[in-house]
């Protein structure tokens, strides 16, 4: 079977169970008849905008982020006034906490990147920081002052 197939596949059983694992997701494609390896389904995984996220109770699983075409700026906002704990600027950077153990950086960072923001050059996210790069210190602080206007809007 093709990639189309096969990343449709995922797509539906990421949205209609609890994955948890790689391993857990290539043994439903197995069964589905899909022959593939951990690093194709780990490819699969980031093209598709599939990232890990906290249930509260202390499991992972995988949910797929749906990307708008439009630019959805206030999905954005909301996203800082619900989610942003505190943000530092360290030069042409801006280091900012989510919620611990929230996933919610991974989440915010794909939200920096599909709006192609012209003072974000790009984001690294962890579990509750993510970092967003800019070009200069200028950049930065736009950066920062769009974060803390929404951060209590």
């Amino acid at each position: 079977m093709d990639r189309k197939a096969r990343r449709k596949y995922i797509e539906q059983v990421v949205n209609d169970r609890k994955i948890e694992t790689q391993e857990e997701l290539l043994k439903f494609l197995t069964e589905a008849g899909f022959e593939t390896t951990q690093a194709t389904i780990s490819r699969d995984i980031h093209a598709l905008n599939i990232v890990k996220a906290n249930d509260g109770d202390g499991h992972t699983h995988y949910v797929q982020l749906h990307v708008t075409p439009e630019h959805n700026f206030e999905r954005l906002y909301q996203g800082i006034h619900d989610n942003v704990r505190t943000i530092e600027t360290v030069q042409f950077m801006n280091v900012i906490k989510t919620a611990l153990n929230s996933s919610y950086a991974t989440i915010l960072a794909g939200m920096f990147d599909e709006l192609d923001i012209p003072e974000v050059v790009g984001t690294l996210a962890g579990n509750d920081t993510l970092i967003i790069i800019s070009k200069d210190n200028d950049d930065a602080k736009m950066v920062y002052d769009l974060i803390i206007q929404h951060m209590h809007s």
